[in-house]
């Protein structure tokens, strides 16, 4: 079944260059990976920084183009479109940046920078665009009151929020979310992530969350990619992946989650340099279970529906205690329990400097 967003063999490498502007290398930050997002499906792609995560979700919006492979959205290729057609089409895609702050023109009145995608995208008639900003508002949270106000009089949450509203004001069938909530206070994090899931609900979009935070990641993807140096080692419905990982690494990382209650082999080493990653498996010089034939061939991404690069998968010792010690291991579900369920709406009476 053909997904609403597919990705194919795609590839972005940036070139290092000497301080005399000579080429001596590249980073590949993405180097082949091919997915494909289900509509009104939630994927997530997680990994340590620098694995080329975020580079992945602008290369899938054509913010940056590939060196090689293609981006298809609802079948069409959006390598092939011209800037207007392309222009046309990002009506229907848009991106949650992580720092809100920083995604928002300080000079713009939140009504300006909600409203600028309607105005760009004739989403609405000229003189109705006010009354869809406070629906917009409304819809992520905010008073309406708020749209006569700056960027810098919000608190961060508040802000994301904005950013939200924003990205919606298009109709998208799209969002990617860069790491939206991981420059929030956790206080603040399950009620954004709270917001996002009734959003996808209601408004049956298509979610890829892209994120570090795995106990985020495990309470709202339907579906997890695992990136390590620039491709992707396993993937799977996220109650398969957190519950019986196939990959050494997504083992380590997910022992690496606090109140998780894996136990694996921590990851030794730092990663290789993404400029000469590794022959054979990129992971394989901070596996524990690496073999001769680890180091010296490339591990297909083999399997059904839950697939992994890894030689031995099949023969790698089984994974204990890959889930939560109780039901209020994991951190969102402690803050949830906290607030209460479900998590209160923030306070919009006032503003915060």
């Amino acid at each position: 079944m053909s997904g609403l967003l597919e990705l194919d063999d795609l590839a972005r490498h940036f070139p290092v260059r000497d301080a005399l502007g000579r080429a001596r290398g590249a980073v590949r930050a993405v180097d082949g990976v091919s997915l494909s997002v289900p509509q009104g499906s939630v994927l997530a792609i997680v990994g340590e920084s620098g694995c080329g995560k975020s580079t992945l979700g602008r290369l899938a919006l054509r913010l940056i183009e590939p060196d090689r492979g293609a981006v298809r959205f609802m079948g069409e290729d959006l390598r092939a479109l011209s800037a207007r057609a392309l222009r046309a089409r990002r009506r229907d895609m848009q991106l949650i940046f992580q720092d809100p702050f920083a995604s928002l023109d300080p000079r713009m009145t939140v009504e300006d920078a909600v409203a600028e995608p309607l105005r760009l995208h004739r989403v609405v008639p000229r003189g109705a665009e006010r009354a869809r900003v406070a629906e917009l508002l409304e819809r992520v949270g905010l008073r309406p009151e708020a749209a006569r106000r700056w960027p810098h009089e919000f608190s961060g949450g508040q802000r994301q929020r904005i950013a939200i509203a924003r990205a919606l004001a298009s109709g998208p069938k799209l969002i990617i979310g860069d790491e939206p909530v991981s420059a929030l206070d956790v206080s603040v994090q399950a009620q954004v992530v709270n917001l996002l899931q009734d959003l996808i609900r209601d408004l049956g979009l298509t979610f890829v969350l892209i994120s570090h935070d795995l106990g985020v990641v495990r309470h709202i993807a339907d579906r997890v990619a695992v990136m390590y140096l620039g491709t992707i080692v396993e993937a799977g419905p996220a109650a398969q992946v957190f519950g019986a990982p196939r990959h050494p690494y997504t083992r380590a990382l997910l022992a690496a989650v606090p109140g998780h209650g894996a136990r694996a082999a921590p990851i030794e080493g730092d990663p290789p340099s993404p400029i000469a990653p590794p022959a054979g498996c990129r992971f394989h010089t901070r596996c524990p279970f690496a073999e001769a034939v680890c180091r010296e061939h490339v591990p297909p991404l083999a399997g059904s529906t839950h697939l992994a690069a890894c030689h031995l998968q099949d023969r790698l010792p089984p994974a204990a205690a890959l889930h939560e010690r109780n039901a209020g291991g994991d951190r969102l579900r402690r803050l949830q329990a906290y607030f209460g369920a479900p998590a209160p709406q923030p306070d919009t009476t006032g503003v915060h400097a």
